[in-house]
């Protein structure tokens, strides 16, 4: 459902009059008190190619009220003039803001003051956000609405405790996200909501909290049940536990199929030629050619973060475990051992006294479950770990997240994060190439011996490295075991052998996830469901 979802949202991003208007990054911070009201900061970060004024949607508010509003831009305090005239000129409207009042809602706004770029810092308050339910307390609402004329590049929503409110944890609270693809989670003691990627012009950004009784003093109560309101926001959620598709999935599958597949292929094209720009410096990866060079001076951290931007379906952090430890392996850090009739069942041991400076805290992270999940004899046998992920997932969650948050920091602390990081980002894509098309360059590819460890590593990353230890070792077997540290028989058995425990730790992260997610424990976010929400709408941006 959630492919389905993407598509769709890339169609709606497809036929929007975005033009070049941008929004390049959102960071809303809730500052929630004890009284259930909140002060909310939101700084937008933009670039505006039309229209006169910059507004937030935020409808369906019911007993919520909005108050205290106020814009600025580089310590430039705008003139809130209160009851907001939508009709004027751009001229008239630089520096000033005001609210649109309707019915049931409102709309908060302020001049643009000129085209270009832009970093507006809204405040205000929301009287009555968390509410008293009978059983607990809590909030629903949308913080980002759909239909904004422009998809967010990058979006955080920070749930954070007020004076005298204990931080958030799981302990006392629970946290579901809707509307967008990416994360809610519990961090530091707040509730950080983030988006992987952009969030298209279909996707908004829902939260429903719970906290029990004594968290907030709320001043609005309510004759529901918490547990009413949850299961309204729970239908037609999908946090990936591979829940059968409703009957309206199917339809909107079939008409996607049948009667848009070229509209909705023009959509994709379209943020797939974006993403590329940004992170390649070309429109589309076949014009980035073969690359004999390891990317990132070999980094794998850094390279598994652009495969996961790419999300390539053959590397990513699918496979970074299993380069982690083809790559440990080829230092001393891991060692092989056998076993079995005639010892040909390849097992994995451990070298403490082995330095592990080298390694990155992600890497000493896998090292320490491997080793835990070996048991007393310290011997990693097949199955062995896969026995082990399984009951302890949160080890395994906080790995991921690790690989997640290493990579992200050595792209910026690298400066690879723009422009800069654009040719090394090329040589991800390059080399690639050149694995997945070695039998045809072999006869060429024994100049480069003394990168056959990297390219095995790399392979892994790629998920090709079975392929790439066989095109290896037909150049020259006898080579190929003297660089690689075994025989061709004997790589291919730890290449199977790492990638099985690669999987076990992305299976039984799976599977936490989603049962993390439905049960308010953070993870995934539903691109489905969350209905019953207030404020929100649809709309908003430049206009």
């Amino acid at each position: 459902m959630k492919r389905l979802f993407c598509l769709l949202g890339l169609l709606c991003l497809f036929l929007s009059e975005a033009g070049a208007t941008r929004i390049h990054r959102v960071q809303i911070r809730v500052t929630l008190e004890r009284d259930g009201s909140a002060r909310v900061c939101e700084v937008w970060d933009i670039t505006a190619d039309r229209g006169t004024e910059w507004y937030l949607v935020k409808d369906h508010l019911d007993h919520i009220t909005v108050s205290d509003f106020s814009v600025a831009e580089e310590g430039r305090t705008f003139t809130n003039v209160g009851a907001w005239k939508v009709d004027r000129s751009l001229a008239q409207k630089s520096g000033q803001c005001g609210i649109v009042r309707k019915s049931n809602g409102c709309e908060l706004c302020w001049g643009l003051g000129s085209m270009g770029h832009h970093t507006f810092t809204a405040t205000y308050r929301l009287n009555g956000l968390v509410e008293a339910f009978h059983e607990a307390d809590g909030l629903h609402f949308q913080f980002v609405s759909p239909g904004m004329g422009a998809e967010a590049e990058e979006v955080e929503v920070h749930l954070i405790p007020g004076e005298g409110i204990a931080p958030f944890s799981a302990e006392h609270a629970r946290i579901w996200a809707f509307g967008y693809d990416g994360t809610s989670a519990f961090s530091n003691g707040e509730i950080i909501a983030r988006t992987d990627g952009s969030l298209s012009e279909r996707s908004s950004v829902i939260l429903l909290a719970r906290f029990d009784k004594g968290v907030f003093s709320p001043s609005h109560q309510t004759d529901k049940d918490f547990s009413q309101v949850l299961e309204g926001a729970l239908e037609g959620a999908d946090f990936g536990d591979d829940k059968p598709i409703p009957w309206y999935g199917r339809l909107m599958m079939f008409l996607m199929m049948v009667v848009s597949p070229l509209l909705v292929g023009l959509g994709v094209a379209t943020a797939v030629r974006k993403r590329n720009q940004k992170l390649f410096g070309v429109t589309r990866l076949s014009q980035i050619d073969w690359c004999r060079e390891v990317p990132f001076g070999g980094d794998l951290l850094q390279s598994e973060y652009i495969l996961r931007k790419v999300n390539s379906t053959a590397g990513g952090s699918s496979s970074i475990a299993s380069a982690m430890i083809l790559r440990m392996i080829d230092r001393g850090v891991l060692r092989l051992t056998r076993s079995g009739r005639n010892g040909k069942q390849v097992e994995i041991a451990f070298n403490d006294s082995d330095s592990q400076e080298s390694l990155s805290e992600s890497e000493r992270l896998l090292y320490g479950m491997m080793k835990e999940a070996s048991g007393s004899d310290e011997i990693l046998q097949k199955h062995e770990f896969s026995r082990w992920s399984q009951h302890h997932t949160q080890q395994v969650e906080t790995w991921i997240s690790s690989v997640e948050t290493e990579s992200r920091k050595r792209i910026v602390e690298a400066g690879h994060d723009g422009e800069g990081g654009q040719t090394e980002a090329r040589k991800v894509i390059g080399l690639r190439k050149f694995l997945k098309d070695f039998t045809l360059v072999r006869e060429r590819a024994s100049e480069e011996v003394a990168l056959w460890n990297d390219y095995l590593v790399f392979g892994a990353l790629y998920g090709i490295a079975d392929k790439v230890a066989k095109e290896l070792s037909e150049i020259n077997p006898k080579l190929f075991e003297q660089t690689i540290y075994s025989d061709p028989y004997t790589a291919r058995q730890v290449v199977w052998l790492s990638r099985d425990l690669s999987n076990s730790i992305l299976n039984t992260a799976a599977r936490s996830a989603a049962a993390a997610a439905k049960g308010g424990f953070g993870g995934r976010a539903s691109f489905g469901g969350g209905g019953g929400f207030h404020g929100g709408g649809f709309g908003g941006g430049a206009r």
